[in-house]
């Protein structure tokens, strides 16, 4: 046997070659595993959001859908007293449907007004006057009731009118004689003065309407919705070219079948069933939840993996085919520089997992920035822009409508990237947070600095400007952290507001803010930005300075958004195409107060005795009969007041107190009614109360807090401000749906 060096350096290179296809074997082992992970997790991550995305559409169809019902609804209730008042008269039916028809939204394509047999006898036996809206400026009316072509009598609306019931909406069903379409139909019995039913009141709603809805947007390019009964019949579905009948006929049966496995998803708010469609050879998912309000319908989303997933399979094919190059040169490498080669590999993969979770990061930070039409007023109109130097940027701005109070702010964290990013989003969630339930924006940036500082080991700050902007005195209560000044254009000048800076927030825990209060001109605009507008540079190195702000367009009707173009556009036109260096925000406030033109103003004085309360209630029934408010927000409007005084007479004055005095002044325009509740006790202010939990149950749930509740579920917004030793509660409410 031979053992020279020859067979050493055979052992040697047999041992090297073994120690390399180990390290290779060990390479794809791990590289597999991962990949499959990251694969699962990835899948995971998508399901969830899938489902947010489900029962976020299956909310916004429902509430789109009752919309359209409700206002037919009201519309039938309103009109039901019409009726009821000219029984004596047949020929006024023809003017009741019409004006039905006329008054309402395009949905309703008819009305009728249908009596028991023989109710009318020289209008024959059945007597049915149908209004049918052609278009916008064509609408007929007739009688089409008969034994023969339209026996309305053996209808179920009009049986369940019969039996004095107010009927649900009914099965979409063609309708020859009256709609001469398909359709819904709702209807409310109608009463002699004996309180016996002697007809029907009713409107016909197209069903094509509600397909659109349900489908007007999608999850996926190839997702589809549907509307399903109580019974489990089809109310609606999307186009054929969309779904065909025979797959929309499988899914109703499916979800039908008692047998199908159904799973909980987004914390038990919605349902999920899968499927497998044999014409498309391709899994899906069928997520559905029923509608709270009637007709409780079920609203449904189908969505087919394929396309879900369909990036998470481009990843896999991605992985495979990076894998299968990695270990061919991690091959030939590993031969050479083994110890190199997988430094290299987990730099790489390091890079590329960062620049994904990058692109992750500024998707999630520009979502958490409010929408253009976040806020919805006639009185006050806001945008608001941000564009990242890099990535993800450290800039933030928000604004939000609470209680008759615009809350706004704008901020810059010091430095950039991804620590900057993630100190702007606790930043920004702390702000909304601390917003919630504080209308003092000293208080809420104290708060807000507490947190801040605590555990910021990295020394990082933030500079803050938050305003807090009382809409109906146009009031504005602000406070700045070591922020630039925002600049007010009142038509004439552009000029900073007048603050003092105070530190940054994240310095130190200690720090108290100062808030400053002023009363914005009507018409005026408020203009907020960073420093990344000021100190933008163009290829000479200059600043676009604070100069060129105080040189802006001053006009009246300069909108927001139209303002902030313009700034963008001089910027760029400034910067002639050098990079941007910093982090760009801009946020721009113009405030357009309504003009009161009151038709209504009266008031009541009570003291706090509670035997008073039922002088409230009078005082709200006169009121509502001149403004002619139905009954229905009649009742709301005084279930509000009388619960907001005897709040007052509770607590506002201490236990046994008497002949204090409360002030109830009534305002309207013929569209809001304002009541307004000035009294001399306790300061409280309750649009700072949380709004209570009522998910919970009795014995869970801490006590008091369900009269404010209430009273912000009765009214459309409350406002309350301490002047002169008082409290004053506005309560406002919308009686645009008169008798």
């Amino acid at each position: 046997m031979n053992d020279g060096p020859s067979s050493v350096e055979s052992h040697t290179s047999r041992f090297h070659d073994k120690s390399e296809l180990v390290i290779i074997i060990v390479a794809a082992v791990m590289l597999v595993i991962l990949s499959a992970v990251q694969f699962v997790y990835t899948r995971s991550l998508m399901e969830k959001e899938l489902e947010k995305s489900a029962f976020r559409e299956l909310i916004s169809s429902a509430l789109r859908i009752q919309e359209v019902l409700s206002s037919a609804e009201v519309s039938v209730s309103n009109q039901i007293w019409h009726a009821e008042e000219h029984l004596g008269d047949p020929d006024y039916m023809y003017k009741l449907v019409y004006n039905l028809v006329k008054d309402d939204s395009d949905d309703i394509i008819g009305s009728f007004v249908c009596f028991k047999p023989d109710f009318f006898p020289k209008k024959g036996e059945l007597y049915e006057p149908y209004a049918r809206q052609w278009s916008v400026d064509s609408i007929t009316v007739r009688q089409i009731a008969s034994r023969q072509s339209h026996d309305y009598t053996k209808s179920t609306f009009y049986k369940n009118a019969m039996l004095g019931d107010t009927t649900d909406w009914s099965l979409p069903y063609p309708d020859a004689e009256g709609a001469q379409d398909f359709v819904t139909t709702y209807a409310m019995p109608i009463m002699n003065n004996n309180g016996e039913p002697v007809g029907a009141l009713g409107v016909d709603l197209r069903t094509d309407w509600i397909a659109d809805v349900v489908n007007l947007n999608h999850i996926h390019p190839s997702s589809f919705s549907l509307v399903i009964s109580e019974n489990g019949e089809l109310i609606a579905s999307p186009h054929d070219s969309v779904a065909s009948p025979e797959l929309v006929n499988y899914i109703v049966t499916l979800f039908n079948d008692s047998t199908v496995k159904r799973e909980l998803k987004a914390h038990g708010r919605i349902t999920k069933i899968g499927f497998y469609d044999k014409t498309k050879r391709e899994y899906g998912s069928i997520y559905y939840a029923r509608k709270e309000n009637k007709p409780h319908w079920y609203m449904t989303v189908v969505c087919y993996n394929k396309q879900v997933f369909s990036q998470l399979r481009t990843m896999e094919w991605n992985i495979l085919l990076l894998g299968l190059i990695a270990m061919a040169i991690l091959g030939y490498i590993v031969h050479l520089f083994a110890k190199s080669n997988r430094r290299l590999i987990d730099t790489g993969m390091e890079r590329e997992r960062l620049n994904s979770e990058l692109r992750v990061a500024k998707e999630i930070q520009m979502n958490m920035l409010p929408h253009e039409n976040a806020v919805r007023r006639e009185d006050i109109s806001v945008y608001g822009t941000l564009m990242p130097a890099r990535e993800v940027g450290g800039d933030l701005y928000d604004f939000f409508v609470r209680d008759e109070k615009l809350f706004f702010c704008i901020g810059d964290v010091s430095g950039k990237g991804v620590p900057a990013a993630m100190m702007m989003s606790q930043t920004l969630s702390l702000l909304r947070s601390k917003a919630a339930n504080e209308n003092n924006p000293a208080r809420i940036l104290n708060s807000v600095n507490e947190v801040v500082c605590n555990g910021n080991d990295a020394n990082m700050f933030v500079t803050l400007f938050i305003g807090v902007l009382d809409l109906p005195t146009g009031k504005l209560r602000y406070c700045n952290a070591g922020h630039n000044a925002p600049l007010l254009l009142d038509g004439e000048t552009a000029a900073p507001c007048d603050t003092k800076p105070n530190l940054p927030v994240g310095v130190f825990a200690d720090v108290r803010y100062t808030m400053y209060e002023y009363t914005i001109p009507p018409h005026s605009l408020l203009f907020l930005y960073t420093d990344g507008l000021t100190e933008a540079r163009n290829v000479r190195h200059e600043m676009f300075g604070t100069e060129r702000l105080l040189l802006a367009d001053c006009g009246l009707h300069v909108m927001p958004k139209e303002y902030i173009e313009r700034m963008m556009q001089s910027v760029q036109e400034f910067a002639q195409g050098e990079s941007q260096s910093d982090d760009l925000t801009m946020l721009a406030i113009k405030y357009n107060p309504k003009e009161e033109n009151d038709i209504l103003c009266e008031s009541l004085t009570i003291s706090n005795n509670l035997q008073q309360v039922n002088l409230v209630s009078a005082f709200i029934k006169n009121i509502a009969s001149q403004l002619e408010i139905d009954k229905k927000t009649t009742g709301e409007i005084r279930l509000a007041v009388e619960e907001a005084v005897v709040n007052i007479i509770h607590y506002a004055y201490p236990s046994g107190s008497t002949g204090n005095i409360i002030t109830l002044e009534a305002k309207s325009d013929g569209v809001t009614l304002m009541l307004i509740l000035t009294d001399s006790g306790a300061a409280f202010d309750p649009t700072e109360v949380p709004d209570a939990d009522t998910t919970m149950s009795a014995e869970e749930r801490p006590i008091g807090g369900l009269g404010i509740h209430l009273i912000r579920q009765l009214t459309d917004s409350i406002n309350y401000k301490r002047e002169n030793g008082k409290n004053i509660l506005t309560m406002r409410k919308n009686i645009t749906n008169k008798i």
